[in-house]
């Protein structure tokens, strides 16, 4: 509890600006979180708040973040760690987003949202490391560098990184490449990886070239693509497919590359945690609907620590224990 609590009071200056407790604010935070709706709906002082997180910038709730992810780190013992990146979407309805929010597939009534791309821990405990903002306009591979980078920093030692399709870029992969960073890519069947799956009778490596585009120049990068064979059963006739894994990875190329690879699932778990227990709020202000969203992977961190001692307490069921424990304080 005291990451959160350090997070809150460096990010807002509760306890220098504002007339409220800082145990009031966590627990109105906690609750909305628990209860999945807008944290303007407990207490009346969602408006003082929101109006001093917005005299932060993306960068100070960062650092704040950042200094929670290293005690997380060191309390949880990790060492050699499989990353995982992904983005995650906070659903828009208002009209005032502009290039803050993307367009998206209608979903439940919003065809926009605040996006961000997070980095995680996935093994050998899950852990958000850090998410940032994902505006139109915003070029991925530059913002995949940067979360690389940092990763970089921390006291880890990244294992390798694995990666959905949608992020199967040549400038990646050369940022991968150059950093010397293992990494893991489920690359799209297009017509060159089609081809390689007709070469392929189970396990077949490919020396590949991506042609990408930057800066109005063109540019070019080699890769590995491993082609795998695998069987799934057709849950409507019942009987097995063929599927073909087509991966472009500097790890050696073997069957195992599969159950690596499935490591990734671990964090759109982590997004289903995540967002049955999501601080929402009104606020048409990206650097606001930042915050909560930040707020909400430390209390996730949290309890990721908790389940070490605690490993059959519920997230929300976590959340109900400390928010007993914010509003028993404030009395």
């Amino acid at each position: 509890m005291s990451i959160i609590r350090k997070f809150v009071n460096s990010t807002i200056n509760i306890l220098g600006k504002l007339r409220v407790k800082v145990n009031e604010v966590l627990s109105n935070l906690t609750e909305a979180a628990r209860t999945n709706s807008y944290i303007e709906t407990y207490g009346n002082k969602a408006d003082t708040v929101n109006l001093h997180i917005k005299e932060n910038s993306d960068n100070d709730l960062k650092k704040a973040f950042e200094f929670n992810t290293r005690k997380a780190i060191l309390r949880m013992g990790l060492r050699n760690c499989v990353l995982a990146v992904d983005t995650t979407k906070d659903l828009y309805y208002g009209k005032n987003g502009n290039r803050n929010v993307r367009q998206i597939q209608p979903e439940k009534g919003a065809d926009e949202a605040f996006t961000y791309v997070v980095i995680s821990i996935v093994k050998p405990r899950p852990l958000p490391l850090m998410a940032i903002p994902y505006r139109q306009g915003d070029d991925l591979a530059t913002l995949l560098k940067d979360l690389l980078a940092y990763s970089n920093t921390l006291k880890i030692r990244i294992d390798c990184v694995l990666f959905d399709r949608g992020f199967y870029i040549g400038d990646l992969i050369q940022y991968l490449l150059d950093k010397r960073i293992r990494y893991l890519i489920f690359v799209p069947q297009n017509d060159a990886m089609k081809n390689y799956i007709s070469l392929t009778d189970n396990l077949a490596y490919f020396e590949h070239i991506i042609e990408w585009n930057k800066y109005k120049s063109w540019w070019k990068t080699n890769t590995q693509i491993v082609i795998i064979k695998d069987y799934y059963m057709d849950q409507k006739t019942k009987r097995r497919k063929k599927y073909y894994w087509c991966f472009a990875t500097n790890l050696r190329y073997s069957l195992p590359l599969i159950r690596i690879y499935k490591q990734r699932w671990q964090i759109e778990t982590d997004f289903r945690v995540h967002d049955e227990a999501r601080i929402k709020s009104k606020s048409n202000l990206l650097i606001v609907r930042y915050f909560y969203f930040l707020a909400s992977l430390v209390l996730m961190a949290c309890w990721e620590m908790n389940r070490i001692e605690n490993p059959n307490v519920t997230f929300k069921k976590y959340l109900k224990n400390i928010e007993k424990i914010f509003a028993g304080e404030i009395t």
